[in-house]
């Protein structure tokens, strides 16, 4: 098995290549979109959606505390970092790929309160411990492969303001459909070629999973870090199981 630099290298040469040669599709890839059939505004529009229906969910949880600073891993085209960026005084958008960055920025110069930052590491590099109000991440830690995946979960732990919260997605396993049935019987290196001849791509992502109990065990070791709801979400699509969790920071008085 490859080391986790060598796994973190091949996730960003793919997404770079992704991030030029098909962006929007490569972050919502609907067949009707692929061959760069995404409208902009469109495009965009579902992230607003997503945000602000996630925005309200958290507010009747009374939660985060501050809308200081919010972070978009995974951040692709910005799509998501641009409807926080209603939301927080600031966003910061990261993302393993530099076509992606390149594209979120090009995509929106017009929002003063937001950054974009390829990050080259399995940490996230220059974010303080407890400086962030809110850590977003949907449709991203399902292509990381699973120790890389718990590496940037902790570091979402990290980073976390008193007050702050977590909400990230990611897939838990297959389902039962049989079409999650023969996901969990095909490893990632026979389906590739197969999706290289569907998606007519000569990179293709992967899909990885993540086991809830392990990252339970996580939580202990950051101090006031407690799961308010974990739930089922179908981002990842049919055939899997994908969930939505959100941790919080505990404040101290």
């Amino acid at each position: 098995m490859p080391s986790g630099n060598a796994q973190l290298d091949e996730l960003r040469r793919v997404w770079a290549v992704l991030g030029r040669e098909d962006p929007l599709w490569a972050v919502l890839s609907r067949s009707d979109k692929r061959g760069g059939r995404w409208g902009v505004e469109e495009f965009m529009a579902t992230g607003q959606l997503e945000i602000d229906a996630q925005m309200a969910w958290l507010a009747d949880q009374q939660l985060p505390a501050r809308r200081q600073l919010a972070v978009d891993f995974g951040c692709g085209a910005g799509r998501l970092s641009r409807a926080l960026s209603g939301h927080f005084e600031s966003v910061l958008g990261i993302d393993v790929s530099s076509s992606m960055i390149d594209k979120a920025r090009s995509l929106n110069a017009d929002r003063a309160n937001l950054r974009f930052v390829e990050n080259h590491s399995p940490r996230l590099e220059g974010i303080a411990d407890g400086s962030v109000d809110l850590v977003y991440s949907c449709m991203t830690l399902q292509h990381i492969p699973a120790a890389l995946a718990r590496g940037y979960v902790e570091e979402f732990l990290r980073i976390l303001r008193p007050g702050g919260v977590a909400a990230f997605q990611f897939v838990a396993g297959t389902d039962t459909s049989i079409r999650g049935r023969l996901y969990d019987l095909i490893p990632n290196r026979w389906l590739n070629p197969l999706r290289r001849i569907l998606w007519r791509r000569s990179a293709v992502f992967e899909m990885h999973a993540l086991n809830e109990r392990e990252l339970l065990t996580l939580l202990p070791g950051y101090p006031g870090s407690r799961l308010v709801a974990a739930l089922d979400d179908g981002a990842a699509g049919p055939g899997w199981a994908s969930r939505r969790w959100y941790v919080v920071r505990e404040q101290t008085d």
